[in-house]
């Protein structure tokens, strides 16, 4: 019993201090990771639509229509964007399936539904293959060429990565969505009700 008390304390005590070290580094950490995330969200979000002021729509009968059209990607935020004091267009944080996980994708669409700009804001593809679709720059700048009105079918008319098929269309769903959200129910919304917090 002894024995076997000399071999179990020490493991306790070492699972115990291990548990108590991750704890202090996740405390201290934890805000400059948020911040970290927080700006690299701005850069997107300004990317996709640079000099706007963007606002998150917090309503969640909006975020429920929101949700219902894009499937099967999730739009995490849908933000309202303005310039100079008048709307400028939208901007959607949207997950979509990639080869290796979730992809954060980041779309612009102006007041008439035409995409402005595509970013990735984070992703766990394959280095030199999946990360492609932003390495090869081609592949993003296609999709400001969608106006307004452009559905499944004119984003699927676009090129995919050879090798990264999967990554490339976790893109394009992505977009896609954006594109049904815009048509079935941003583009029907009474801006003067919108509510949110600035970003």
């Amino acid at each position: 019993m002894r024995n076997a008390l000399r071999l179990v304390i020490p493991v306790l005590v070492t699972c115990v201090l291990a548990a108590a070290g991750l704890a202090a580094t996740y405390a201290v950490t934890a805000p400059k990771i948020a911040e970290q995330d927080r700006l690299a969200e701005e850069r997107s979000l300004q990317a996709v639509l640079p000099d706007a002021t963007f606002t998150c729509l917090e309503d969640s009968r909006i975020q429920a229509d929101v949700d219902a059209v894009a499937a099967p990607v999730d739009v995490l935020d849908t933000f309202y964007a303005t310039a100079d004091g008048a709307h400028a267009g939208w901007a959607l944080k949207v997950s979509s399936r990639g080869y290796g996980g979730p992809m954060v994708v980041v779309i612009g669409l102006d007041t008439s539904g035409s995409v402005t700009g595509v970013t990735i804001l984070s992703h766990n593809e394959t280095p030199g293959l999946g990360t492609k679709v932003i390495t090869e720059t081609w592949f993003l700048e296609q999709f400001p060429d969608l106006e307004a009105g452009f559905g499944d079918a004119d984003v699927r008319a676009l090129d995919t990565i050879s090798g990264s098929t999967k990554s490339s269309n976790g893109v394009r769903n992505a977009v896609a969505g954006a594109g049904r959200v815009f048509s079935e129910v941003l583009s029907g919304l009474d801006l003067s009700g919108l509510e949110g917090g600035s970003q």
